[in-house]
């Protein structure tokens, strides 16, 4: 995750999982032009997002 995007989350407030996609050849097919990344089961948020675009996703995926 670019440094920009982890700060913006973590100022937000949003709670995030990092994960390495080199260490997967299908997360390197599916989002090496797309990173960094926010999922959730089926949700994404590619990058560049805004730190409202953040928090309303994690707001959806910790409501259910």
């Amino acid at each position: 995750m670019c440094e920009y995007a982890e700060e913006l989350l973590q100022d937000a407030g949003v709670e995030y999982e990092l994960v390495d996609i080199d260490d997967s050849d299908e997360l390197i097919q599916r989002y090496h032009v797309k990173i960094p990344v926010i999922a959730g089961g089926v949700k994404e948020l590619n990058w560049p997002f805004t730190v409202e675009a953040a928090q309303k996703l994690a707001k959806e995926l910790s409501d259910g």
